[in-house]
């Protein structure tokens, strides 16, 4: 039997019980059909006997119903759930309506995420003509690693702020550093592309979008978008912004902050360009600073 990569092999290592479980929830949830148990079994790459048992338990709590074509769906267990996530996390009011006007207004993708201690999950996507992170689904979790979630870390104490600097090489702590105290005031921060050029980010960003049709190849997707992240370019200063000639602009991020001025979530808007005027620059950060207001005041 021929072995895969690396990155493959360990895609594939181990499959515990609870994976399975979490992996057919998660199927079930971003399918708009219902889907049999074979379906199920051979997305997942799982036996039959494997799908029935887990399923069986999930219909008994309420999670999945049988429909009468034994077909399942998601079912009317999986409310309190859901309603337990909102009532614990809360969305902004209005979040779909005002994301989906920023991306129509600045024709680039934009992201909402929810950054927490650790992490940071995307919990809404807009396509547009720009997408950063590349690839980017709903659900998908990133390490809190910096420059990430910089715009909502900008407005945390100083410890969570040391903590989330560690995580960068040594010699980037300044710059990064700098950039917290600079979104302190501007409250939005502008990347540039770094080492890598769109058309290696809109690859990669084709291979996360593909093994997404793959939920058995979660951890490789996951490998990929953090393999993304990491060639992410840098942030720009206030000085090198302020200049008339273009530049080249990956995304750029906002915190919406709550009526305590606390910041849980964060807009990231993606041009994805390699040659931004100043014009430009300039109406980006005014959109979506605007969204982030609505947002807040929601």
């Amino acid at each position: 039997m021929s072995r895969g990569t690396p990155l493959e092999d360990s895609a594939r290592a181990g499959s515990p019980p609870t994976e399975r479980v979490v992996s057919i929830v998660e199927l079930l949830a971003g399918q708009s059909e219902p889907s049999s148990v074979a379906s199920i079994a051979s997305r997942l790459d799982l036996n039959r006997a494997t799908v029935t048992s887990i399923l069986l338990a999930l219909e008994r709590a309420g999670w999945v119903v049988r429909l009468a074509d034994r077909n399942y769906t998601l079912g009317p267990g999986m409310l309190g759930v859901a309603e337990a996530v909102r009532n614990a996390l809360p969305m902004p009011a209005s979040y779909a309506e005002v994301l989906r006007d920023l991306a129509h207004t600045t024709k680039c993708g934009v992201s909402l995420a929810l950054v927490g201690t650790t992490e940071m999950t995307f919990v809404s996507v807009i396509r547009g003509l720009g997408q950063i992170p590349a690839g980017v689904g709903v659900g998908v979790r990133l390490p809190l690693n910096a420059p990430a979630g910089a715009s909502v870390i900008a407005g945390r104490d100083s410890a969570t702020q040391q903590q989330w600097l560690a995580t960068a090489p040594e010699e980037l702590r300044p710059t990064f550093s700098k950039m917290l105290d600079q979104l302190g005031s501007n409250s939005v921060a502008t990347f540039g592309f770094g080492d890598s050029n769109p058309e290696v980010l809109g690859v990669l960003g084709d291979v996360a979008e593909l093994l997404s049709e793959h939920p058995r190849r979660g951890a490789l997707r996951q490998r990929v978008f953090e393999t993304l992240m990491s060639l992410g370019g840098m942030p720009y200063t206030a000085e090198q912004l302020d200049t008339s000639k273009p530049l080249p602009v990956s995304y750029l991020s906002c915190a919406v902050r709550n009526a305590d001025g606390y910041a849980a979530y964060e807009i990231q808007l993606g041009p994805l360009n390699p040659s931004v005027s100043a014009a430009d620059r300039a109406r980006y950060v005014d959109e979506l600073r605007a969204a982030a207001a609505k947002l807040s005041s929601n």
